[in-house]
């Protein structure tokens, strides 16, 4: 499966799990807030910090939506924001990403040099963007929210249409909080197999089981929102993962990556010493003159294995051809090959 690099990072199987600190709305149009944010991100151990760039009037229709529309009107990011946090991550050593949801904040991002674009589930249809985004060449982060497999399928396909192979498939649930009986996280596993893309998951419910659990079954990618306080008003705080919290999650994370080990079914180095002793081997259950020939009764099995025999079954009915003691280990040079 092909890998894929965001600035120094590799996204992959095998590679260590990328996790975003999705800050969101979460800087409450603060620029020190969202300063802030990049900052503990990155001592909670994100590998990016990722933001939303959207202009209101080309997001929401406010005549329909009023109430929505001053909401988010408030949590725009100014262009000069953009480019002084970017800057602010970078010197964090943090990658700085961000979420267009219309093709000049699209083109704002690139001219700022970002690694990687996140399109938001909301616009897996919105093709036009996704195209325009897709001709950047840069890998995309497509999350996959409230979709069907066959919108997944066509928005794979406007991206690879042009010429765009860098895609990351986000599994995502899109309510705020997600319940944990409507994760799903196996869906995510489903992608893969079916796109043989790497896939993430891009996570709205309480705490981070569910990241855990994507993990476990193969995310390459962990998404999730982080904020100082889930007691702020507005609409990320309360299922964000305070800046402990976010913490902890990456550190499990990273215990959890330990644990997977490489899938090779083979003895831990560790464990060595134990096979060697919990494994038996074949010793003699009384003394056994030369010339004998072994039977059931004069042999058994027990600890430790030694460099004897490991079946019993190897060597009754062979002949001895040395005394052996009761308690002996019986190696194959105290055996004929034939009787």
């Amino acid at each position: 499966m092909k890998k894929i690099k965001v600035e120094d990072k590799w996204i992959g199987e095998g590679e260590p799990t990328f996790i975003i600190a999705e800050v969101g709305s979460n800087h409450d149009g603060s620029l020190k807030q969202a300063k802030r944010l990049i900052e503990l991100a990155r001592q909670a151990g994100a590998d990016a910090v990722k933001f939303q760039s959207f202009q209101a009037e080309k997001l929401i229709n406010g005549q329909k939506l009023p109430d929505a529309y001053r909401k988010i009107s408030r949590l725009f990011l100014p262009d000069e924001w953009h480019f002084k946090l970017a800057e602010y991550a970078k010197d964090q050593e943090i990658i700085f990403l961000s979420t267009p949801f219309d093709i000049e904040r699209a083109n704002l991002l690139n001219e700022i040099g970002v690694g990687a674009f996140k399109i938001a589930s909301g616009d897996l249809t919105f093709y036009s963007l996704i195209e325009h985004i897709a001709r950047f060449k840069k890998p995309i982060l497509l999350s996959t929210g409230m979709a069907y497999l066959d919108e997944v399928e066509k928005a794979v396909n406007v991206i690879k249409g042009e010429n765009n192979e860098e895609i990351v498939l986000l599994h995502c649930v899109s309510t705020y909080p997600a319940k944990l009986e409507d994760a799903n996280i196996r869906a995510m596993v489903s992608m893969r197999d079916i796109f043989n893309l790497p896939v993430g998951f891009s996570d709205h419910t309480p705490g981070y089981v569910t990241p855990l659990g994507a993990v476990a079954l193969g995310a390459c990618v962990i998404e999730k929102h982080i904020t100082l306080s889930r007691n702020l008003d507005g609409p990320d705080h309360p299922f964000a993962l305070e800046v402990d919290e976010f913490a902890e999650m990456v550190k499990k994370i990273r215990d959890l990556e330990k644990a997977l080990g490489d899938g090779e079914k083979k003895p831990a180095s560790a464990e060595m010493p134990e096979r060697k002793f919990a494994r038996r081997g074949v010793y003699a259950r009384c003394d056994i003159p030369r010339g004998t020939i072994l039977k059931h009764e004069m042999i058994k099995m027990v600890r430790p294995a030694c460099d004897g025999f490991k079946d019993l079954r190897e060597i009754l009915n062979k002949k001895t051809k040395v005394n052996i003691k009761k308690d002996e280990l019986i190696t194959a040079e105290k055996i004929c090959e034939e009787i």
